[in-house]
């Protein structure tokens, strides 16, 4: 007979922190230290780091974050790559709408170009004074990476967050860049997309629809009119050449999954 092995029964096993807190966590860290630093202190500091980089990179990343760009460029991929996401975007889009202009209505802070002087603050584009918190770019860009990472199967789900995450960041730093919030604006944007996005999944895990196939057609739909009002849009000259790339980019996902070799979904539920 075999000797017993007590050690698996006395010693805790070691599992790696969750996706999900870890993110959790670190969006709570930065929340805090930004909510404790002195706005003015950290908006100018967190700017003389910006202003290492040329000003029209930071605009087209701001104008990603924009919501009718953002859903192009998600829809588009997702149609592609990961159908999977859609069950936790259709939970996630509307309460993360619904959240970010209700406390705008509510607190309407001002924003930073309201309070600091014109020749301190470093401003690219227009310049916004009202309804800063939170930063409803930041909000966008959480929310859809959370679709994307938290939906991902868990053997990818680290991969996809090191392309999801980055370019979330980056959304939320340039809103900073370009003098239209304060970094608690941000650091509780992306909190508050995190959170919806996470809830949004647990509601598609527990209601669906699944599998994630069966919204393909009213994906392929909302890409085609994504697409098609993007080239109808009005954008200043920096962002408008981003919003036909995407509305085309749109367009040619919702064509591309109309033929028979595509329609199959492309990730496996986790």
């Amino acid at each position: 007979m075999p000797p017993l092995d007590l050690t698996r029964h006395t010693t805790p096993s070691k599992r790696p922190l969750p996706l999900g807190w870890a993110v959790l966590g670190a969006l709570m860290t930065v929340v805090a230290w930004a909510a404790l630093s002195s706005p003015a202190e950290a908006m100018l500091a967190l700017q003389r780091l910006t202003t290492q980089c040329p000003d029209p990179g930071w605009l087209e990343l701001s104008w990603l974050g924009d919501t009718h760009l953002a859903l192009a460029l998600f829809v588009a991929a997702a149609l592609l790559q990961h159908r999977q996401a859609l069950p936790t975007l259709l939970w996630s889009v509307l309460p993360a709408v619904i959240l970010t202009h209700g406390v705008k209505l509510l607190l309407g802070w001002p924003r930073p170009a309201a309070v600091l002087p014109l020749d301190q603050l470093h401003v690219i584009g227009d310049v916004l004074r009202h309804d800063s918190f939170p930063s409803g770019h930041t909000v966008t860009a959480f929310t859809l990476a959370g679709c994307w990472v938290l939906a991902a199967p868990p053997s990818r789900r680290w991969r996809a967050a090191a392309v999801a995450l980055p370019l979330a960041t980056a959304v939320g730093l340039s809103r900073v860049a370009v003098g239209a919030h304060w970094p608690l604006d941000v650091a509780a944007g992306a909190l508050l997309g995190w959170t919806v996005a996470w809830a949004g999944h647990a509601a598609a895990r527990r209601w669906g629809p699944r599998p994630a196939g069966r919204l393909l057609g009213l994906g392929q739909v909302t890409a085609l009119l994504l697409g098609v009002t993007l080239f109808m849009r009005e954008l200043p000259s920096i962002a408008q050449p981003l919003a036909y790339a995407l509305g085309s980019a749109t367009v040619a996902a919702a064509l591309l999954t109309l033929t028979p070799g595509r329609r199959g979904p492309r990730s496996s539920s986790s």
